[in-house]
C-alpha cells in the first residue's frame, strides 16, 4: 500500500512539473455555451470517421492498415485527466477545465489549419471535417479561428502519395483526439447541467 501511495505521489509531481507553464501564460478562460455541444461533438467525430472511409481521398492507399500520427505537443489528455484516477478509485472526477478547454481549442485550432492547409480539390474535407471544426468552435466555445493567434502549419512539397499517407494517419489521429475530446464535452456538460 505504502509503494502505491509512493508512486501515486511521484506520478503527481512528474506531471505537474511536466505540465507546468511559466507566470503569466495562461489564456483567458474558455467557457462551454450550451448543451449542443454534445450533437456536434458527435457529429465532428462522425465526419472524421465517415472521412476515413473516403477512397477519394486516399486514392491507391489503403487508410485502414496506417497507424494513427498522434499531435504530442498538446496537453490536452494531462489537462483533462481527472485528478487521481490512475492512482485511486475516485468518484470526484475534478480537473482544471480552463485549462482542459484551452487545450482542446488549440487542438481544434491545429487540426483545422492542418486540414485547410491539405489539397484537397475535390474539397471533401472541406464540406465535412472543417465546417464541423468551425461549427464547434464557433458554437460550444464562442470562439473563432482567428482567437488566439493563427495556427501555423508548414507544408512540405511532398509528393501525392506522401500527402496522402500524411493525411491518412494525421485524421486517424484526429479521429482518436475527437474521441477525448467528445468525452470532455459531455463530462463537463453533465456535470453543469446537476
Amino acid at each position: 500500500m505504502v509503494k502505491i501511495v509512493y508512486q501515486c505521489l511521484l506520478l503527481s509531481l512528474l506531471s505537474a512539473v511536466c505540465s507546468a507553464v511559466p507566470a503569466g501564460a495562461r489564456s483567458v478562460p474558455v467557457h462551454l455555451s450550451g448543451s449542443a455541444c454534445r450533437g456536434m461533438g458527435r457529429a465532428l467525430l462522425r465526419n472524421v470517421s465517415d472521412a476515413l472511409e473516403i477512397d477519394q481521398l486516399f486514392r491507391g492507399l489503403n487508410c485502414t492498415e496506417q497507424s494513427p500520427e498522434l499531435r504530442t505537443s498538446t496537453s490536452t489528455l494531462s489537462a483533462c485527466t481527472p485528478q487521481n484516477s490512475i492512482c485511486f478509485k475516485v468518484t470526484d472526477f475534478t480537473f482544471d477545465q480552463d485549462e482542459c478547454l484551452q487545450s482542446v481549442l488549440e487542438d481544434l485550432r491545429y487540426y483545422w489549419a492542418m486540414f485547410k492547409s491539405y489539397r484537397d480539390p475535390d474539397r471533401i474535407l472541406e464540406h465535412s471535417v472543417l465546417r464541423s471544426i468551425e461549427n464547434l468552435m464557433q458554437s460550444c466555445f464562442s470562439a473563432t479561428l482567428l482567437d488566439g493567434g493563427q495556427v501555423q502549419i508548414s507544408v512540405n512539397n511532398e509528393n501525392s502519395f506522401e500527402r496522402r499517407l500524411k493525411l491518412c494517419k494525421v485524421l486517424k489521429g484526429f479521429q482518436i483526439r475527437t474521441i477525448t475530446i467528445n468525452r470532455v464535452l459531455n463530462h463537463i456538460v453533465s456535470s453543469s447541467q446537476t
